[in-house]
């Protein structure tokens, strides 16, 4: 059985201030035409009716609406409701792959990319030397063993409010040495250009700075 994968979309709000998810709203026509699959393989979530609403206008149909989330994720969505949609779907599917839209999708996960996921039964996040919030979840799974550390995550107070932080809260102190909380190949940051050397045979996603790299990076593995 495939792992559910999940991506959304929500406004901007930090301490109650609203503004509009502008980056995020030219990246994702951007991530559907180079990634068609996209549109049928995610299962689309929404921060909002607004989300939504922006959501269907790229033609993508929206499978839950989250505007029955608690005050105080509404009131940070820019850094909460990410976590709150994946801790959602921890509940609902009892794993599940969170997909950022700056992604390009190098091969469709299949059994090997399942079965390493899967290995352990950890959580599985980018690995970025030196990376300011330790994890990074542009791409990364977790499964149901996990959901009291996501539930306890929320009381931790972090600054500012971030998913990513969130889980370091929650994971091992030595999670840099632990192998098994981190895709590795099968996942990597693409920051520059300096970095697309990081894609491997064994790459499924590349996370990116410039979704106009996709072609450069899918030539590495022709």
């Amino acid at each position: 059985m495939s792992i559910p994968m999940i991506a959304g979309l929500y406004p901007y709000v930090r301490g109650g201030v609203a503004s509009t998810a502008d980056v995020t709203l030219k990246e994702i026509p951007q991530s559907i035409e180079i990634n068609p699959l996209y549109k049928k393989a995610l299962y689309v979530l929404a921060g909002n009716q607004e989300s939504a609403a922006q959501l269907a206008g790229f033609n993508l149909n929206v499978y839950r609406i989250f505007d029955d989330a608690p005050e105080y994720v509404q009131q940070n969505m820019a850094h909460m409701m990410k976590h709150w949609m994946c801790l959602w779907a921890l509940k609902e599917f009892g794993e599940f792959l969170w997909v950022d839209w700056d992604t390009v999708m190098l091969q469709f996960p299949d059994k090997a990319f399942t079965d390493m996921c899967r290995k352990n039964r950890t959580p599985k996040f980018i690995r970025i030397p030196n990376y300011w919030a330790t994890v990074n979840c542009g791409v990364y799974y977790a499964c149901h063993e996990w959901i009291s550390a996501m539930e306890s995550s929320f009381k931790v107070k972090v600054d500012p409010p971030n998913d990513e932080l969130l889980w370091a809260e929650v994971l091992p102190a030595d999670v840099l040495e632990r192998e098994e909380f981190w895709l590795d190949d099968y996942a990597v940051h693409i920051g520059s250009k300096r970095d697309i050397g990081a894609v491997t045979d064994k790459t499924y996603f590349a996370h990116v700075k410039n979704l106009e790299w996709a072609e450069q990076l899918r030539n590495i593995q022709k």
